[in-house]
């Protein structure tokens, strides 16, 4: 396993309501950034309604062609294969489609959970020798999804969302204890320019952490993206270092992979 190149996006939904028009910015961005191996999206920057399912996987096709490289595309609202109603991610990696993941937990504050059923936990994805666990936006403040994903074998915790201004510096700070907790890399992709219903807009800050802590990429409130090297000797010299991850696998491990999320598993 060598160190990885990851490349972050923040983007939201445009004013003309234009889904070509987002995808160019979204290409754009990347290519000035950059493009590493995999490249990072976040939360609903597609549609604030649900798409049916086959949209967004033709989206994230059309990203991996003209990035040439692997697209983790993020969350969107989908009408499911089942008709049913899901935040899911999904994700292009070395040209095969894979669901990354699915929320568990709809969001009660802005009502998304009489609108959305939810999810299951999915299996982490890898790229390049690192395994990549998804933790869909607000799922990162439910410390025992991070840890379930560990369990299985996660390097990096990936949490596309879409946060108001007002709790971006609280999103921010579970982003990096997540990381810091399970000993990884932890990255934080935000949506900038969605309106919630209640009016709050969504504000960016996007932002990725070492397993050490230590900020590796910050974002402002704009459109904007940046590319950030995970350096593998870094991270196994914190797991070599630190107790936690080490009693975690002693003493836990187990029951997170035992353990029944709602709405089961899904590999």
């Amino acid at each position: 396993m060598e160190s990885l190149k990851v490349t972050v996006v923040q983007v939201g939904r445009l004013g003309d309501g234009s889904l070509d028009s987002v995808k160019e910015l979204v290409v754009r961005l990347a290519r000035e950034a950059g493009v590493g191996d995999i490249v990072f999206l976040p939360e609903n920057w597609m549609s604030g309604r649900p798409v049916d399912i086959s949209v967004f996987e033709k989206v994230v096709f059309e990203l991996y062609e003209l990035l040439g490289s692997s697209v983790a595309g993020g969350l969107q609202h989908v009408v499911d294969v089942d008709g049913v109603v899901r935040s899911v991610g999904l994700a292009v990696i070395e040209g095969s489609l894979v669901r990354v993941c699915e929320k568990l937990y709809p969001s009660k504050a802005t009502g998304e959970r009489g609108r959305v059923k939810p999810g299951r936990l999915v299996e982490p994805f890898s790229v390049k020798g690192w395994v990549v666990g998804c933790v869909a936006c607000v799922d990162i403040f439910y410390p025992e999804v991070s840890r379930a994903l560990v369990a299985r074998g996660a390097h990096i915790i990936y949490n596309p969302a879409s946060i108001p201004g007002n709790r971006v510096e609280l999103w921010r700070s579970a982003v990096r204890i997540r990381g810091v907790e399970n000993v990884v890399y932890s990255i934080g992709v935000n949506a900038t320019g969605n309106v919630y219903p209640d009016g709050r807009v969504t504000m960016g800050g996007s932002v990725a952490y070492s397993p050490w802590g230590k900020m590796l990429l910050s974002l402002h409130d704009q459109p904007s993206a940046s590319t950030v090297e995970l350096n593998v000797e870094r991270l196994r010299e914190a797991v070599e270092r630190w107790a936690f991850r080490e009693d975690f696998e002693r003493y836990y491990r187990r029951l997170y992979v035992e353990f029944q999320l709602p709405g089961g598993y899904l590999s």
